[in-house]
C-alpha cells in the first residue's frame, strides 16, 4: 500500500470517529440524559373565609374614615380627657353610622365556621389552667353590637385582657386599629379608636370569664 494511500485510510478512521462521537453525545442528549429539572413548588391554597373576612373588615374601617372626618382630629395637645371626649363621639359616629348592623356583620356563616374550627382546636391543647389563665381579666358581660368595650367590673377593674399569642398567629392579621378580645363567652373584634365592638362571635371562649377579678 502506497503512503498516500494509508493517509487517506488514517484520515478517514479519524473522520468516522469523531462523526461517531457527535452522534453519541446527540444521541445522550436526545435520551434525556439531562440534570432533572428542580420541583415547582406549589403554594397553599387561598383561605376563601379569611379572605372574605378581610373584604367585611375593610368595608367597617371605610366606613369610620368616612364619619371620623367629622370628628375633631386626634393631635399630640390633646389632654387624656379631650382624647376620651374624642373617642366617644367616634364611638357616637360610628354607632349612628351602623345602627341597622347586627351580629355576623363580619363574622359571616362561612367566616365564623372557620374562626370555630381554629379556637376549638387551640382550646383542645390546653390545660383547664392555661384557659383559666386566658379568661383570668375577662369581663363577664355579653357582648353587644356597636357597645363599648367595658372598663370596669362588679369584681374590680376589667383593664384589656390580653390575648394568647400562640392562638392570634393562627388567625387572620388584622389593621393596627383593630384587635381580638374574648368577652363573656364570645371573640369580639373591638375597635381600638373608638372602644366599640364592632362584631362579635358567640360560645366560643375556651371556659368561663372571670370577671376581671376574683
Amino acid at each position: 500500500m502506497r503512503f498516500r494511500d494509508l493517509q487517506r485510510l488514517m484520515l478517514s478512521g479519524t473522520l468516522a470517529i469523531l462523526v461517531g462521537g457527535v452522534f453519541v453525545v446527540d444521541a445522550q442528549r436526545s435520551t434525556g440524559q439531562r440534570q432533572p429539572a428542580p420541583p415547582v413548588k406549589t403554594l397553599p391554597p387561598a383561605n376563601k373565609a379569611f379572605d372574605q373576612f378581610k373584604d367585611q373588615l375593610q368595608k367597617y374601617l371605610a366606613l369610620r374614615t368616612r364619619v371620623e372626618a367629622n370628628v375633631p382630629k386626634l393631635t399630640g395637645t390633646m389632654t387624656p380627657k379631650q382624647v376620651s371626649d374624642r373617642e366617644v363621639k367616634l364611638g357616637d359616629a360610628i354607632r349612628d353610622a351602623r345602627k341597622d348592623i347586627k351580629q355576623g356583620d363580619i363574622f359571616t356563616p362561612d367566616v365564623s365556621k372557620e374562626f370555630r374550627r381554629i379556637l376549638a382546636e387551640d382550646a383542645a391543647k390546653r390545660s383547664p389552667k392555661a384557659k383559666e389563665d386566658i379568661m383570668e381579666e375577662v369581663p363577664e358581660q355579653p357582648p353587644v353590637i356597636n357597645a363599648q368595650y367595658p372598663t370596669d367590673s362588679p369584681k374590680g377593674p376589667a383593664a384589656l385582657a390580653s390575648f394568647p399569642p400562640g392562638l392570634l398567629a393562627k388567625l387572620p392579621v388584622l389593621p393596627d386599629t383593630i384587635e381580638y378580645r374574648y368577652l363573656g363567652k364570645s371573640l369580639i373584634l373591638r375597635d381600638q379608636k373608638a372602644n366599640i365592638i364592632i362584631d362579635y362571635l358567640p360560645a366560643v371562649a375556651p371556659t368561663a370569664a372571670r370577671g376581671g377579678g376574683r
